[in-house]
């Protein structure tokens, strides 16, 4: 039985040594078992964690051996080598062995090879990397003829005012030295409103780090408001805001979230475009603290509301209703805040039915708690 197994086993002595491998243990390692029997130390170590891995393992002969067996059950992680060099990921999962008079007579362990999980795992990361860049790159090409829009005012302006400086010079007077300092004043505010511009748009498109991190959702929507306003000013929609304060903190990937935020408002603006008056065009953006471990966002606007073929259809990746549209914005939305551990869904933004409100989940920061530490199984079991 032990020999038709795919886990691999090792029994090893009270000094370490081991005594018994199965098949499956030689073919992981690439070792064959007279190899492994007879070495004095494990060749599977790697050379870097030698050191550690001795360390370890002389804990398992100290007073704390008991808790160390205890949390070995639950299983542990750590790095093997194999023959040729190539290291590895195992879980390891062992307990005391005990001979027929019940005395610890050394360890026995199950070994599963992690290699083929973390490859799927990598795999999975880079497509949700690829997913999450294309949609990112997709809404700063929508975003294009907006910034070359707003960008025009601003140099627009400097122009004029440039212009008019020269005229100043060639022609001056006693109120010349006042009107170019306002001149160039003017100049200076509306290079500074430029760079904003720029700069919101750069920063967006440059975060890429995805760690969690506690964080004010007034800093979340400080990120992409003056994005959200560029669309808003050239639709003639009104943003209005309801955030408590202080501001309610939230844990999660800043990125992605904002990400979340950007295409939400930016679809409940193009909702209202051509379909609703200009002096009904309202996008409410709002937060609340719906309960102590979760935030509620939501994104409300005003337009015709979405039919129910076209709901049914909302969330499926590459479904769009707008001919320039790529179909992953919602649903790039839906898994960013699911794999935050919250939900996202829409509704009818008023009792009549008018309008459409997106509302999602995110965790609150869990509150430290006082309660003592179990034991590290990866830091005191030996590998």
């Amino acid at each position: 039985m032990e020999d038709s197994l795919v886990t691999g086993l090792r029994a090893r002595d009270l000094q370490g040594r081991i005594t018994y491998v199965n098949p499956a243990f030689c073919t992981m390692v690439g070792l064959s078992a007279d190899e492994l029997l007879a070495a004095d130390e494990p060749p599977y170590w790697p050379p870097e964690h030698r050191d550690d891995y001795r360390r370890r393992q002389a804990t398992r002969l100290g007073p704390e051996a008991a808790a160390i067996n205890a949390a070995a059950r639950e299983g542990f992680e750590t790095e093997f080598m194999r023959k040729n060099g190539e290291r590895f990921p195992v879980m390891i999962y062992e307990a005391p062995l005990v001979d027929g008079s019940g005395a610890q007579a050394g360890w026995m362990s199950a070994v599963l090879d992690l290699s083929a999980q973390r490859s799927v795992e990598e795999l999975s990361r880079q497509q949700q990397e690829r997913l999450q860049a294309t949609a990112r790159l997709a809404t700063v090409g929508e975003m294009a003829s907006l910034l070359s829009h707003e960008l025009n005012q601003p140099l627009a302006a400097i122009a004029s005012y440039a212009s008019g400086s020269l005229n100043l010079l060639d022609a001056p007077d006693a109120d010349t030295p006042a009107m170019l300092r306002q001149a160039l004043g003017r100049i200076a505010e509306q290079a500074e409103r430029a760079g904003r511009v720029i700069k919101s748009v750069h920063d967006f498109v440059r975060r890429r780090e995805q760690l969690h991190e506690a964080i004010g959702v007034d800093q979340l929507l400080d990120a992409v408001l003056p994005l959200v306003r560029l669309q808003a000013r050239k639709s003639g929609t009104r943003i209005e805001l309801d955030v408590p304060t202080p501001a309610p903190r939230v844990s999660c990937d800043r990125t992605m979230v904002e990400q979340v935020l950007l295409n939400l408002t930016r679809n409940g603006i193009q909702a209202m475009d051509g379909t609703t008056p200009v002096a009904e065009r309202v996008l409410r953006i709002g937060v609340q603290q719906t309960h102590p471990r979760w935030v509620t966002f939501s994104v409300a606007d005003a337009g015709p509301g979405i039919p129910p073929d076209v709901a049914a259809r909302l969330f499926t990746p590459f479904f769009t209703t707008r001919r320039e549209g790529m179909g992953l914005g919602l649903s790039l939305c839906r898994t960013v805040i699911e794999q935050h551990g919250g939900a996202l869904d829409f509704g009818p933004a008023t009792p009549t039915g008018g309008g459409t409100v997106f509302r999602f989940t995110l965790p609150a920061p869990r509150v430290a708690s006082s309660v003592s530490r179990p034991v590290d199984s990866s830091t005191t079991a030996t590998p």
